[in-house]
């Protein structure tokens, strides 16, 4: 989503369930190979919010922080330390909980970021789409896709500095440097479409749908466009696995995605949705069929032997569902 300089080899993703470490390396081939590391997060430790601060124990969350990536790293040469506690780079994923997303049309668009920026808050502002106070933004244009027509899609995503601040400073303290920033959903959706073809797989009416972390992710792209995204907290408290496996949850979970079928239909009455892709972070038996019958749309869920066609081999550790973020943080 937000980044410098070349991708990190070392991905962290963040969560109120579990936290995953992975790291990428490559074969004398050339091959990627991964290890995936996940761990639960201490109850109470991580209250995830777009709103409020997610890090509600610190020093638990650093010790977990801790023990779950081990310690920093050193430069060695001929048996002496030359460099001690040097931050390592990563990619921090954090949860669509965590953040606020949303998509506006604009006739025109500056050509500097910074021109840009007050453009969208000031439409976002007067729209009263999303809080601004002390919000970062951070947005992708997608520009007409006719000659003929002059609207520009504008993906949004905001979070609140305290939030990310949070999240960021942990990770300093732990010897880990946040050099690339990015959400789980929108990390995903390009994992995907390396795995699936390409842009090539945007030429029809899709929906995207993410369940994890307790909440649930349903963005929709018309015309090669994103043209909806909601993201709904899907309880109080964070949901267990067992939990997710539950019929409730399953109907819940498609009568969601259903809603934000019909809300997108009123504002693109052409939208002729037949395709969703679901990705979830836990085994969750029926719902794959439930949303393809109940909402007459052929499904593709993303899972583990997707990363294995790129080229990806396992070199121990987790392939728990919940790792996938991290495996698309790396890629």
């Amino acid at each position: 989503m937000w980044g410098l300089g070349r991708r990190p080899t070392k991905c962290l993703k963040v969560g109120a369930q579990a936290i995953v470490w992975g790291e990428s390396s490559r074969t004398w081939r050339g091959r990627h190979r991964y290890r995936c590391v996940l761990s639960p997060t201490p109850a109470g430790v991580v209250k995830l919010s777009s709103i409020d601060g997610n890090v509600i124990d610190r020093p638990a969350f650093e010790e977990r922080l801790r023990s779950l990536v081990g310690p920093a790293k050193r430069w060695s040469m001929f048996g002496r330390t030359l460099l001690s506690d040097i931050p390592r780079p990563i990619t921090l994923v954090l949860p669509d909980l965590a953040v606020r997303a949303t998509v506006i049309q604009l006739e025109q668009v500056p050509a500097r970021r910074e021109e840009q920026e007050a453009l969208i808050r000031w439409r976002l502002g007067q729209e009263q789409l999303l809080s601004l106070a002390g919000t970062k933004l951070v947005w992708q244009v997608f520009p007409p896709r006719q000659p003929y027509q002059t609207v520009y899609t504008v993906l949004v995503i905001a979070i609140q500095e305290t939030i990310l601040t949070q999240y960021e400073s942990a990770c300093e303290t732990v010897g880990l440097l946040p050099q690339e920033v990015t959400v789980s959903s929108f990390r995903l959706i390009d994992l995907w479409l390396k795995a699936a073809g390409g842009a090539r797989c945007l030429k029809r009416d899709l929906a995207w749908v993410t369940v994890a972390d307790g909440g649930l992710t349903c963005l929709i792209i018309h015309e090669g466009r994103p043209v909806f995204v909601r993201t709904k907290l899907l309880a109080g408290e964070a949901l267990q696995a067992e939990d997710m496996r539950n019929r409730e949850w399953v109907n819940k979970i498609v009568r969601e995605t259903g809603s934000s079928f019909i809300t997108c239909q009123e504002h693109f009455p052409n939208l002729q949705l037949k395709q969703l892709v679901l990705v979830t972070d836990s085994e969750m038996p029926g719902l794959e069929d439930a949303l393809g019958n109940e909402l007459g749309v052929a499904t593709d869920l993303l899972h583990w032997d997707r990363v294995e066609n790129l080229g990806w081999s396992h070199e121990g550790g987790s392939k728990a569902l919940a790792a996938l973020p991290v495996v698309a943080g790396l890629i």
